[in-house]
């Protein structure tokens, strides 16, 4: 994965360094250009020009043959002399010297604004074999130009591309390497540590993974120690007392039989608490099937304390001790808060199969919503606090492929959303 990353990084930085250099090799043929253009211009053909212009014909022959030997010699490939209103001048094609036409939008420009201008054109009326069918790729310059006696001029001039795809292979040639060579050695020195970093952090998620299940089961086994000991102590103890006042309250008095009364039932209430406390701390035989009622019997507090409760709860697909023990964990960690912090008068809960695709694997998604006082997002990690503590909750949620989700803000009401896959069992 590593080498394959630093792959993709060569070839973008190597793409990266290719069109850089055609970049500037562009940008540097199109300043020589222009610099070209001008000293042709008013050393080569000014000169020559103002002869001809004045009807010297010896001169005109001697300014063809400069212009030609300019073209056969170099990367000259055209020139044409312009007026503002479209008439050529002077071109190094006679037939055209003298015609009237649209001038180009950059002769006007060069005049007008007395600015030069270059670019990349394709012309085929400029191709070395005249053939319209055959468009060759130029550098393309306007300068302004002056002669004595004329109105303001444009000198046009025609270079061949091809130099430029010779200075960008130069470029690249000689800049690919500057950039991929440090490069390389740079990620022969990088991929060592970037992997021995990889391993750290697997070893560091190992751990966490390990120490999670540590508490986890740290928890349990202290759940069920204290279930068993309310079991085999006070409850014991307290149901022995309520067998003694059953057994006595034949032979209480008939003034003291309402007071044996509400004595029995305080004793039995204090039973029933303890029996639900015990279940609460560790459900005995948690299953799919019992899930239901054991989430619907969390709500019990909250109707007592006058809250609405609303409870949903589908078809279920089968599920696995963890996702069963997970769900009722958070159920009753999110009830307990809410009952504690929420104030809230009506509360929703809601577990119901989900199934993203018809592709993709059952799942269950749990859903406690309550209209109370709402949540600070800055505070998320201290709602939950108590028992486990939303940290540990989200961990074991995670832990088991499932993700945990509270939202809400302040005076608008909490919504807390788990979904768990149900192991691969089929709906």
């Amino acid at each position: 994965m590593t080498w394959g990353v630093a792959a993709l990084v060569l070839v973008g930085v190597a793409m990266a360094a290719v069109l850089a250099s055609w970049h500037v090799a562009r940008g540097q043929a199109l300043r020589e250009a222009e610099r070209s253009t001008r000293r042709l211009a008013d050393v080569v053909i000014t000169p020559l020009l103002l002869e001809v212009l004045q009807g010297n014909s010896a001169r005109r022959d001697e300014l063809e043959r400069t212009v030609q030997n300019r073209i056969d010699d170099g990367d000259l490939t055209a020139i044409t002399v312009w007026a503002r209103d479209g008439s050529i001048v002077y071109s190094d094609d006679a037939s055209q010297i003298g015609q009237r036409q649209d001038p180009p939008e950059e002769v006007v420009l060069a005049i007008d604004r007395q600015a030069t201008t270059s670019g990349f054109e394709r012309h085929p009326e400029v191709s070395p074999t005249k053939d319209p069918s055959s468009e060759v790729q130029y550098v393309e310059v306007y300068v302004p130009y002056a002669l004595p006696g004329l109105d303001p001029l444009a000198f046009e001039a025609y270079y061949d591309y091809t130099r430029v795809e010779d200075t960008a292979r130069e470029l690249a040639s000689s800049l690919i390497p500057l950039v991929l060579i440090p490069l390389l050695v740079l990620q022969f020195v990088q991929v060592p540590i970037a992997a021995s970093l990889a391993r750290r952090v697997r070893r560091h998620e190992a751990n966490h993974a390990r120490f999670l299940e540590n508490t986890l089961a740290a928890s349990e086994r202290e759940r069920s120690q204290i279930a068993g000991d309310l079991h085999d102590g006070p409850i014991q103890d307290i149901a022995g007392v309520s067998y003694a006042l059953g057994a006595i309250a034949p032979a209480v008095s008939a003034e003291r039989a309402p007071l044996m009364t509400q004595a029995q039932r305080s004793v039995q209430h204090a039973i029933e608490s303890l029996r639900r406390l015990m279940v609460d701390l560790y459900p005995p035989d948690l299953d799919t099937t019992r899930l239901p009622d054991t989430l619907v019997g969390l709500t019990v507090p909250l109707e007592e304390k006058g809250m609405e409760v609303k409870t949903e709860i589908g078809e279920l697909p089968e599920l696995s001790t963890e996702t069963v023990t997970t769900l009722y964990r958070v159920a009753r960690e999110a009830l307990a808060n809410v009952a504690e912090h929420a104030q809230s008068k009506r509360v929703e809960l809601s577990l119901v199969a989900v199934r993203s695709s018809p592709t993709d694997p059952p799942g269950v998604q749990l859903t406690i919503s309550d209209d109370g006082v709402g949540i600070d997002p800055s505070r998320v990690d201290r709602r939950l606090e108590g028992h486990l503590g939303l940290r540990l909750l989200r961990d074991r949620v995670e832990s088991s492929g499932g993700t945990l989700t509270i939202t809400g803000r302040p005076g608008a009401g909490t919504v807390l959303r788990v979904e768990l896959p149900a192991e691969g069992a089929e709906l």
